[in-house]
């Protein structure tokens, strides 16, 4: 098996419906492949989904008991798919008709490239909104930046997410999602330790994905755990958990002293616009099991105590 399309949902039938109907039309390519969908405890139309329900598709549901998250449950995809490469696609996601082609060429032409995404687009109003992403280990900050022309077609990335395609060995090699981190700077955390043992992670422009969502404010409730709480601790400690794992000793000491303590208060004084007061104990909670982590390297997980 060449490729293992792996699709993680909860409670989005109508969203999943529409992926699987863009994977169908992008069947282009000499490539064998397969559709690996991991509901994580769906409770709408999702959990009634056959394996069938896309005859043109090789479809293999499995079903999350509970609610396990982003990291495991695309761990369990790693572990139930058999392909060569295996590509990461969120349910939310409309991908072009030739993506898939051009990741797999991308695979082959860039051998040193072991995590590889697409560029991504707005589903509605298909504006690119993002070509590559780059974390600053001194402030802690995640940007967003955009291909140049005239320059390569492959833009580096500090991991991608959403859509994201990894060779197997990358997993052999580097171990598969850290499920401690839960969920927020996963994708990081593979690409830094992909990064180590000699891969490196990006875009390649001539891929594109469509993205069903609102493109709003970096600092707007959603983004910063309003829908989902879990991502508002999320935010807080994993953030310190990067700069830990993966800044020199200089960045470190910058980080902590100056900069790790004005996210919480930065996020929870943007809140406060919105009335957003339940999300601050989850910010309280994640910068202080962050720190804890930053001083002692021991990573806690104060998630029971608040959801």
């Amino acid at each position: 098996m060449d490729l293992s399309i792996v699709i993680t949902t909860r409670n989005r039938y109508q969203d999943l419906i529409r992926c699987l109907e863009s994977v169908k039309k992008a069947r282009k390519g000499k490539f064998t492949f397969e559709v690996v969908i991991i509901d994580d405890a769906s409770s709408d139309e999702t959990r009634n989904l056959k394996e069938n329900s896309i005859p043109e598709l090789p479809i293999k549901i499995f079903k999350n008991h509970s609610n396990q998250m982003m990291s495991a449950t695309r761990n369990s995809g790693i572990k139930h798919s058999s392909g060569s490469a295996v590509l990461f696609i969120d349910d939310d996601n409309i991908i072009d008709k030739l993506m898939l082609k051009y990741l797999m060429d991308a695979l082959v032409k860039y051998k040193n490239y072991g995590i590889i995404g697409p560029s991504m687009y707005l589903y509605k109003g298909k504006q690119k909104y993002m070509d590559f992403q780059k974390v600053n280990l001194v402030t802690g900050k995640t940007t967003v930046g955009f291909h140049k022309k005239g320059k390569s077609e492959m833009c580096d990335s500090d991991g991608i997410p959403n859509v994201f395609l990894v060779r197997r060995e990358i997993f052999n090699t580097c171990g598969i999602f850290d499920e401690s981190i839960i969920q927020t700077y996963t994708e990081p955390d593979l690409a830094y330790r992909a990064k180590k043992a000699g891969y490196k992670c990006g875009v390649y422009i001539k891929a594109k994905t469509y993205h069903n969502v609102i493109l709003d404010s970096a600092y707007s409730p959603r983004n910063m755990g309003g829908a989902f709480k879990q991502k508002a601790y999320c935010l807080m400690r994993n953030r310190m958990l990067i700069v830990r794992r993966y800044g020199n000793w200089f960045q470190k000491i910058v980080f902590l002293v100056f900069f790790s303590w004005g996210w919480p208060i930065l996020y929870s004084l943007l809140m406060l616009r919105f009335g957003r007061f339940d999300l601050m104990k989850y910010y309280l909670y994640g910068f202080v099991d962050g720190f804890k982590y930053m001083i002692t390297g021991k990573l806690e997980n104060s998630l029971s105590k608040l959801l």
